[in-house]
């Protein structure tokens, strides 16, 4: 068999394997909603475990560029209303007898509680000093 022929049976074969693919193809169906309208990586849902379905929360938006400059221009500047509060941070507002409780509870740390010591009570035993000594004398004995 020459090139040209098995060329030729070649594609005999695979135009008959895609009418048979062509005639196995679904039917499509209708989009359920919203949902299958968002790519599968794109989509935030929560899901309902009772009922088992799902409802979407948010979409994924990408902004262009003329959008990204509108909403730069909305946006309010807060460094004038944070230059004030560094101004009022930077006035001495404080007394000398507030400033030097700061200053003394600072340099002793922490203030803890002092706890009050219990008298510590004397062992007492049931065993008088005679006994004590009659068990001396027959453990020491053995």
């Amino acid at each position: 068999m020459s090139n040209a022929l098995v060329k030729k049976s070649l594609e005999l074969i695979s135009f008959e394997t895609d009418v048979i693919k062509d005639k196995r193809k679904k039917k499509k169906t209708k989009s359920s909603g919203a949902l299958d309208l968002i790519p599968v990586n794109h989509r935030i849902i929560s899901k309902n475990k009772k009922k088992g379905s799902t409802v979407l929360l948010k979409r994924s938006s990408k902004i262009t560029v003329y959008d990204a400059k509108k909403q730069l221009e909305t946006k309010s500047d807060p460094t004038e209303e944070n230059v004030k509060r560094l101004l009022l941070l930077s006035g001495n507002r404080l007394d000398s007898d507030t400033s030097e409780k700061l200053l003394s509870r600072a340099s002793k740390k922490l203030i803890h509680k002092k706890k009050e010591e219990k008298p510590v009570e004397e062992e007492r035993t049931v065993f008088t000093e005679e006994d004590f000594k009659k068990f001396e004398a027959e453990y020491v004995d053995e």
